[in-house]
């Protein structure tokens, strides 16, 4: 009798549907993509980078407070909306050393910016407790 039970199922082979399958790592890819934080800034277009031939590209990106020096020489902020004067800069950074103690001054200063005013920011920087600065150049190649 099991004889006959397996001749009647010889022919047949086992059908594995893979749309299940194809579906799950579709919506595991979307799940990890949503859940996942992407750390970005914003960058003022108003600014013009310096180039650099031994410019390297830093890894971390959080913990940052971005300033702009324009070539005007007017100090803003990330978006470009808020102007901080030398004091301001410098209760801002001792506030955020105060959260975080690896911040660090990311100063992305217009190639025609005075060195006056660079110096200044960097100087109230750490007058606020952050002496870590991150200068943005242009990275090219050599």
């Amino acid at each position: 009798m099991a004889r006959a039970r397996k001749d009647n199922f010889a022919d047949s082979k086992p059908n594995v549907d893979m749309s299940p399958m194809i579906d799950l790592v579709f919506l595991l890819l979307i799940f990890f993509m949503v859940a996942s934080t992407m750390i970005t800034y914003q960058k003022d277009k108003r600014v013009t980078i310096p180039i650099a031939t031994d410019a390297k590209v830093p890894e971390l990106i959080e913990g940052r407070i971005i300033i702009n020096v324009y070539e005007d020489g007017k100090v803003r902020d990330e978006t470009g909306t808020i102007e901080y004067t030398a004091d301001q800069i410098e209760q801002l950074m001792a506030r955020a050393k105060e959260r975080n103690p690896n911040t660090r001054m990311h100063l992305r200063a217009d190639k025609n910016a005075s060195h006056k005013m660079v110096k200044d920011v960097i100087n109230a920087s750490a007058r606020g407790g952050v002496n870590n600065i991150i200068f943005s150049t242009y990275v090219t190649d050599k």
